[in-house]
């Protein structure tokens, strides 16, 4: 399903906020002031290196963290501060989580079948146990996986199937957005492309949205339909995929695209690598605003240092 850019935002993330604070004097800006929007049956991808405060992100939409300041906006509903029990249902239905460590993610002690189901349990969704059952077996068999593993526990499958089984127990709730949360960066790169192949094929089948969390470019150009650059808490560059790859503005988006190693043997070895050091780059970004390149496309700086990159 394409996305729609005329209707509302299904989340709206504006000025968003996260710090830890580790003792008196010092406060962690793991976050700080990322805007963005993710619109119905988008993928947007968020990219950028170890510790630029994806993963964070993903887990203060979700509510995981409590957000030091900004406004979470999800169907409509504003899920920052404290929230009614209605937005609260809403928010733990209607919006679902796929970790990064299938393994980590996943209770041991339970079999498949109740770790899938307990969001049916715990919501009520299901008239009895034998439509909860017939659930489980269908969103099974649509991740790759049989419904005679229902009673078979996390440590007797592969990285590949946990990660499966941690895709169904999201998409068993039908959920409008999906937050995946490097889903494929603990995976083989054969089971990698079968992953983003299976989140792609469910996503034109339901219609959900996604905020897809990677490192490695190549993946999430394949996958999304904007992205967003992402380095030390702060969002430098968004814009289409399109746009990104054909047109990097930011010296550190031009640095994250000239690393993607190359499949041809002849081009890679004339490939150069274009290095990026925030210390020595003399740009600072709690200093500057969001340019319009053209688009969609956005870039973070000031002025003057726009005008520059645009030459």
């Amino acid at each position: 399903m394409a996305a729609n850019y005329n209707a509302e935002p299904i989340l709206k993330v504006e000025n968003l906020k996260q710090h830890f604070k580790v003792n008196r004097n010092f406060t962690v800006k793991a976050v700080d002031g990322v805007s963005f929007e993710i619109y119905p049956g988008e993928i947007y991808g968020l990219v950028g290196e170890s510790g630029s405060g994806k993963s964070t992100i993903g887990r203060s939409i979700i509510r995981l963290y409590e957000p030091t300041d900004g406004k979470i906006t999800f169907k409509g509903m504003d899920i920052t501060g404290k929230m009614s029990r209605e937005t609260k249902e809403t928010l733990r239905t209607k919006m679902m989580m796929i970790f990064q460590d299938p393994m980590a993610s996943l209770n041991p002690r339970k079999t498949i079948g109740d770790i899938i189901g307990e969001g049916l349990d715990i919501h009520h969704m299901y008239p009895n146990k034998i439509e909860k059952q017939v659930m489980i077996n269908r969103i099974l068999q649509k991740v790759g996986l049989s419904a005679d593993h229902c009673n078979r526990y996390p440590h007797q499958f592969s990285g590949g199937q946990r990660q499966r089984v941690g895709i169904a127990r999201a998409l068993i709730m039908n959920p409008d957005l999906v937050i995946a949360d490097e889903c494929i960066s603990a995976l083989d790169v054969s089971i990698q492309a079968q992953v983003v192949n299976l989140l792609k094929d469910i996503q034109e089948e339901t219609g959900s949205s996604y905020l897809f969390i990677a490192h490695d470019l190549s993946m999430v150009k394949y996958i999304s339909d904007r992205i967003g650059v992402l380095h030390l808490g702060h969002m430098l560059e968004t814009g289409t995929t399109e746009e990104i790859f054909a047109r990097p503005v930011h010296p550190y988006t031009k640095s994250l695209i000239s690393a993607i190693p190359l499949p041809n043997p002849e081009l890679e070895r004339k490939r150069v690598a274009v290095s990026y050091d925030y210390a020595k780059s003399g740009l600072d970004y709690n200093v500057g605003s969001n340019h319009l390149v053209e688009g969609t496309h956005y870039v973070f700086g000031t002025d003057e240092q726009v005008a520059e990159w645009l030459k």
